[in-house]
């Protein structure tokens, strides 16, 4: 029997709830402050692009690969990479038309390679987070 957190995990909420709060975070303004180094990190915000893609594969991923277990790993990965990275691209051009922040080339990049790092670490994973013990144990 799974705990509460593990189900609430498993479930697509939190991954419908991370999309979205990635769609508020791209398109609030942030005033001045997107133009200062965040830690004396120069492009610091590129990093959280990278992280928050990352998120959102993984999150996306752990849903999927547990209620499509049929599906071969490899076409949800993929399949989850290539629209988190098209929503990493259609944010920013919702950015340039639809609100007063800019589109940035680097970010579409960042959001790619925080996708793509996640995915690649998803597709190593080699135990299922559900439960799954092996093929010759029932």
């Amino acid at each position: 029997m799974q705990n509460p957190i593990s189900k609430l995990l498993n479930s697509r909420w939190p991954a419908i709830l991370w999309t979205l709060l990635i769609f508020i975070l791209l398109t609030i303004r942030l005033g001045s402050f997107e133009k200062v180094p965040m830690l004396g990190i120069q492009n610091m915000d590129k990093l959280v692009h990278a992280v928050l893609f990352g998120i959102l594969v993984f999150l996306w991923w752990r849903y999927f690969y547990g209620s499509r277990a049929k599906t071969p790993a490899i076409n949800i990965i993929l399949t989850i990479f290539f629209l988190a990275s098209a929503y990493g691209i259609g944010m920013e051009f919702y950015q340039k038309y639809f609100t007063s922040r800019e589109f940035e080339i680097g970010d579409i990049y960042a959001d790619a390679i925080g996708a793509a790092v996640s995915a690649s670490i998803c597709s190593y994973i080699k135990k299922s987070p559900y439960g799954n013990r092996g093929r010759n144990q029932n």
